[in-house]
């Protein structure tokens, strides 16, 4: 195996292990979320939460530059791409926060991040005009029966489903599926952690516009401690950090492969749903999570090449 072979597998192992733990701190925001979720109007914790993680891109593009880790770039094509991915960066937000005020945490983190990797695998095929092999197709369906074990889904009708929040859930997976393509045309002209810095800003004016009528500036000192607790770890942790670590796989490992990691946060989300709010663990949930987890070795897998 020559240098730059072995050099590129050291490259992508570092990217996976870097997305998984990602992915687990994706899982746990379902938590944060849904503590917040009716302290705030959704507006207003949306605002709040993308404001902060703007701000706190500024020190980490500050030290990137000043310590040559990691070099920036910027063109007038990655500012064009960061306007509609940050609107649909305050949509995914705003359909995020809606869904939290209704539903369970775990249920509601597993809806969406079920039909996540589906809808940005099926519109990676229609408009990338990627393909996939068995395995992936069956990393797919495992991943689909694995989250519908885990939401326990025979016990809800239809109309359940599209009430109590989970249309929103919906909505807000669609969406992040659109978000993850733009992201990887975006990064084609500029570095990750600009791009998101980009990204961020316009999701924030637009989250502005959103909140304007109920004060969010004024109103800040008339959240609890608490608020201010998760509000810090949704916005610098979930996502300045963890956030940008996804749209950097993005650009290196494409939509489809990316967003198949997601399959792991519905296992996050009911682990610490079990643990904080003590939610039942049936013998079905856990069945799913396996078949999740092994949706992802299987979207992952490395495909054989033909002599």
């Amino acid at each position: 195996m020559s240098t730059a072979v072995l050099q590129n597998t050291s490259k992508n192992t570092t990217i996976v292990l870097a997305l998984i733990m990602a992915m687990l701190v994706w899982g746990s925001s379902w938590i944060s979320g849904k503590i917040i979720a009716d302290m705030a109007p959704a507006e207003i914790t949306v605002f709040y939460r993308i404001a902060l993680a703007t701000i706190s891109m500024a020190p980490i593009l500050f030290l990137m530059h000043k310590s040559q880790l990691h070099k920036l770039a910027f063109s007038r094509k990655a500012l064009l791409w960061s306007i509609p991915a940050g609107l649909l960066m305050a949509a995914y937000n705003q359909f995020f926060f809606l869904g939290l005020h209704d539903g369970l945490p775990g249920k509601g983190g597993m809806l969406v991040t079920t039909t996540n990797p589906i809808f940005t695998i099926i519109l990676s095929t229609l408009i990338l005009r990627s393909t996939l092999s068995n395995t992936q197709l069956t990393g797919c369906i495992l991943g689909v029966v694995g989250g519908l074990f885990m939401i326990e889904i025979w016990l809800f009708d239809v109309a359940q489903i599209l009430a109590s929040g989970n249309a929103y859930f919906l909505l807000a997976s669609l969406t992040w599926a659109f978000l993850t393509l733009i992201s990887k045309q975006g990064t084609k002209f500029s570095d990750f952690l600009t791009f998101s810095t980009l990204m961020y800003f316009w999701a924030m004016l637009l989250s502005y516009l959103f909140a304007y009528d109920l004060s969010p500036i004024s109103n800040i000192a008339n959240y609890s401690s608490t608020y201010w607790y998760h509000m810090l770890y949704l916005s610098i942790i979930v996502v300045s950090i963890a956030t940008s670590i996804f749209f950097f796989a993005t650009q290196q490992l494409g939509p489809s492969r990316s967003s198949s990691f997601i399959f792991i946060v519905p296992v996050t989300a009911m682990g610490m749903s079990i643990w904080y709010f003590d939610e039942h663990l049936s013998l079905t949930m856990f069945c799913g999570a396996l078949l999740a987890l092994s949706a992802v070795y299987l979207l992952n897998k490395p495909t054989k090449l033909k002599s």
